[in-house]
């Protein structure tokens, strides 16, 4: 039996249905699995709710491929609230992409079935419903089927596009194509598991940074003559190295309120008060920002000034004290707030591993990136074995 029966034996085209929690993320722990819809080869399409998830899972598992737009983001459910897994798989999505030679990102429904001529994916559901902010599952359930149902129908007909298209002229991609399918499982399992993070761990770390980075600002401050300026401003880190005037506003009291909401409130009045800066050094060629008189002081451009003695010693002071913050907010305290915010399971990282972004045809890793992770927050992510 050649290759293509073997995967043709029993399709089954799937997809599901879920709650608005989080867009629908997977591992939301309040997101809710609403309907499972399946189509066997070329028959009627049926849909399943909770009770009867039995049916489709069935099928499921006894497919030769099934067949999915953007799959790991539908077995991801099925995985999490039925436990069920699937031999092999064909996504759409990732055919178009493989097939624009990693030009086309994230092929959506809508634009393929545009591509075939198969019609146009119905929006009701989103702009009746959705946009309204009804969740799914308050969708009546003859209007959620119907739009289910007409996703289904649709990813057939583009996976019968596909195979015809890997069966001529796409031969020379089908390889490459399988090969990303099975990947798509093995990265399943990878956000499905996620990343252990030891949140305790990682904010107390943040304490002790936060301590150092004290003692590197009040090591700027002293090349400010006591102006308090915002370190967290570029324009003020640009008139301190390349010369020019910050003006920061002061409160005075100037009385107290008589009458109204505010009586016996202290009044005050605002004044600008100007500190001039000589330059410390010549700003690069071609730095200069949109804003007159300012220049960027960005890593590269700090990193590449020919600076020496106390300026190189300031510049050095500065881009510690940015990799400080970036390891706080990105990592430190980042990687904890992510969690949160999606809703995950505590200390459990599910990041997107993104087989359809980069044009080159690597893996990228967003929401959160954890490919750039620095050793200062890596130690903290906590090995199962």
């Amino acid at each position: 039996m050649s290759l293509w029966n073997l995967l043709l034996r029993k399709v089954v085209t799937f997809d599901v249905e879920t709650s608005t929690v989080n867009k629908g993320n997977p591992y939301t722990v309040a997101g809710k699995l609403v309907t499972i819809q399946t189509k066997v080869n070329d028959e009627k399409t049926n849909v399943f709710r909770e009770g009867t998830w039995e049916g489709s899972l069935g099928e499921l598992a006894d497919a030769s491929i099934v067949v999915g737009s953007n799959l790991k983001f539908d077995l991801g459910w099925i995985k999490r609230e039925c436990g069920c897994e699937v031999k092999s798989v064909w996504d759409i999505q990732l055919a178009e992409y493989i097939i624009s030679r990693q030009e086309w990102k994230y092929p959506d429904l809508a634009s393929m079935c545009l591509k075939y001529g198969i019609g146009i994916k119905p929006d009701n559901i989103k702009l009746d419903y959705w946009d309204k902010g009804i969740d799914t599952a308050d969708i009546p359930h003859d209007v959620l089927d119907a739009y289910g149902i007409s996703d289904v129908e649709n990813t057939y007909k583009i996976f019968l596009k596909q195979v015809e298209y890997f069966q001529n002229e796409g031969k020379s991609l089908f390889k490459l194509f399988r090969l990303h399918c099975n990947d798509l499982l093995v990265l399943l399992d990878m956000e499905y598991n996620g990343i252990m993070y030891d949140v305790e761990a990682s904010l107390a770390e943040v304490k002790r940074i936060e301590e150092e980075k004290k003692v590197i600002e009040e090591k700027i401050y002293a090349y400010t003559r006591g102006v308090p300026i915002n370190l967290n401003s570029g324009d003020h880190k640009s008139v301190l190295l390349y010369g020019g005037t910050i003006t920061l506003e002061r409160r005075v009291p100037v009385g107290f309120y008589k009458t109204g909401a505010k009586m016996g409130q202290p009044r005050y009045s605002v004044l600008l008060d100007e500190f001039h800066f000589d330059r410390l050094i010549e700003p690069l060629k071609n730095s200069e920002l949109a804003k007159d008189g300012y220049f960027s002081t960005d890593e590269p451009t700090l990193t590449a000034l020919p600076a020496r003695g106390s300026v190189k010693k300031l510049i050095s002071l500065f881009l510690e004290r940015s990799k400080m913050e970036k390891l706080i907010g990105t990592y430190l305290t980042g990687y904890p707030n992510v969690i949160e915010k999606n809703g995950w399971n505590p200390g459990v990282i599910h990041t997107s591993l993104n087989q359809c972004q980069a044009i080159t045809g690597r893996l990228s890793s967003t929401k959160p990136n954890l490919q750039n992770t620095p050793k200062e927050a890596k130690k903290f992510c906590i090995s199962r074995y």
